[in-house]
């Protein structure tokens, strides 16, 4: 289980309301919708509207311990449960939450079960604020007395630990292709050992990742041998967070990888999977100022080069 600090927690949090205002305002319904992947083969996404749940919809008193100063509230919002039924999810062994902000929230089935573990969309009749963890916002009952960190804020996407056969869909030159597992083993991957970055986050009862870690991975510049990307830009868009765009030269000079297995297993969502980008940061000082600051891009959905 990873946690946070309270006051480290609330610095992180201010700093990403002032720096990222943009992504975290784009909800225009204070109700919004919530991504749902693996409803399908493969990575599918579906996407659930909270007001088609308008018929299941509960409130809960309760404290949250990010603000555990202000005392209880009245939370408004749906069930997880009833979201991961409306969806189809059945037969998980634990769900992933994810945040705009990437944060990750990993729960085991029996505690995402519980009727009062709701997403929540409103405190005392008025719709979340962002400064609150709005627009939308994982809230437990006082009861199960979790620790301030599994509260996960700007709730985007939710991932069941099962998908079985997810995919990354690579367009260039107009032309979508889908790798999955498979495809890329085909690819003569390598086998690298790594201090990987994962999300900050809360994994309940997931082993804590060793560090370093053997990784499968292959250069990004594998998935568009041959075709003519001089001068191009790449842009990785992952399912929950922000895409970024940057010069396909020092990705190919740099051998940025992607990776999709931890330990020979497929990168559980929890960790950011189930694919994720490895900057050299390290080692090729043409990506500073370009790769993200955690050297990794996580949750990678689509890798597009125009």
């Amino acid at each position: 289980m990873t946690v946070r600090s309270g006051s480290f927690y609330f610095c992180v949090c201010a700093w990403l309301l002032f720096t990222s205002a943009p992504f975290l305002s784009a909800e225009a319904s204070h109700t919004g919708s919530i991504k749902v992947m693996g409803t399908g083969k493969g990575n599918a996404l579906a996407s659930i509207a909270l007001d088609a749940c308008a018929g299941e919809v509960v409130t809960v008193t309760s404290v949250d311990p990010n603000f555990g100063s202000d005392g209880a509230f009245r939370y408004t919002g749906v069930p997880l449960q009833a979201i991961l039924k409306r969806a189809g999810v059945s037969g998980m062994k634990g769900i992933t939450l994810v945040g705009r902000d990437q944060y990750t929230v990993y729960l085991p089935a029996g505690l995402a079960a519980n009727p009062d573990v709701i997403i929540a969309s409103e405190r005392d009749g008025n719709p979340l604020s962002q400064y609150l963890g709005g627009p939308l916002k994982l809230l437990f009952p006082p009861d199960l007395k979790m620790h301030q960190s599994a509260y996960c804020w700007y709730v985007e996407t939710l991932i069941p630990d099962y998908v079985d056969n997810p995919g990354v869909t690579v367009t260039v030159g107009g032309r979508t292709t889908r790798y999955a597992l498979s495809d890329l083993d085909a690819l003569r991957p390598e086998h690298k050992t790594l201090y990987l970055s994962i999300p900050l986050g809360y994994r309940w009862d997931l082993p804590k990742l060793k560090q370093p870690c053997r990784v499968t991975a292959i250069p990004l510049g594998a998935l568009f041998d041959g075709e003519d990307v001089t001068g191009k830009k790449l842009t990785l868009t992952p399912f929950s967070g922000r895409p970024m765009t940057l010069p396909v030269a020092p990705i190919l000079s740099c051998e940025v990888m992607l990776v999709y297995r931890i330990n020979d297993q497929p990168i559980h969502p929890a960790l950011g999977g189930p694919f994720s980008v490895y900057f050299p940061v390290m080692s090729c000082g043409e990506l500073e100022g370009i790769a993200p600051e955690t050297a990794s891009l996580f949750f990678l959905h689509e890798i597009s080069v125009d």
